[in-house]
């Protein structure tokens, strides 16, 4: 494996009208499948339903905004700066609560098919298929699973 540098104006970027532009900062195939690490910018109001990830531990870096954030039941609230650890089979969501979009970084070790699904995902949503339905059905084949409603 070989050192990576990785320009941010040049990383893969997934636009979500309305909701979440996705960057892929480092790819799992960067890191012989270590570790992955993107960034979300979120518009106001916007954050995913709850989920777990059944093979990977996710950390969360908050840069921008505030945000709220649910962790296997329990509530918190985070603004940049902080830093969450999200244990692998652990249901959790975060929202952006703030009047302006928000910013956070996030690693999933191992990095698995995680690129992948949001790679789905997005051509989902460019061949018109995208729904929650859909969603389920591409999380479950990464080993993600949606298990409720966003915040």
């Amino acid at each position: 494996m070989q050192p990576i540098h990785t320009v941010y104006n040049n990383a893969e970027t997934l636009v979500f009208p309305n909701a979440i532009t996705l960057k892929i900062l480092l790819s799992g195939a960067h890191t012989n499948g270590n570790l992955a690490v993107f960034e979300d910018i979120v518009e106001p109001s916007v954050g995913p339903g709850r989920h777990i990830h059944h093979e990977q531990d996710e950390t969360f870096f908050f840069l921008e905004g505030q945000f709220i954030a649910e962790v296997g039941g329990q509530m918190y609230e985070f603004t940049p700066g902080d830093v969450a650890f999200i244990p692998r089979g652990t249901v959790h969501a975060f929202k952006n609560v703030g009047s302006s979009k928000g910013r956070l970084r996030y690693i999933f070790s191992p990095a698995a098919t995680i690129e992948e699904m949001f790679r789905d995902f997005y051509s989902a949503l460019q061949d018109g298929s995208f729904s929650f339905d859909k969603m389920a059905e591409i999380s479950l084949r990464h080993g993600q699973e949606f298990v409720g409603p966003p915040l």
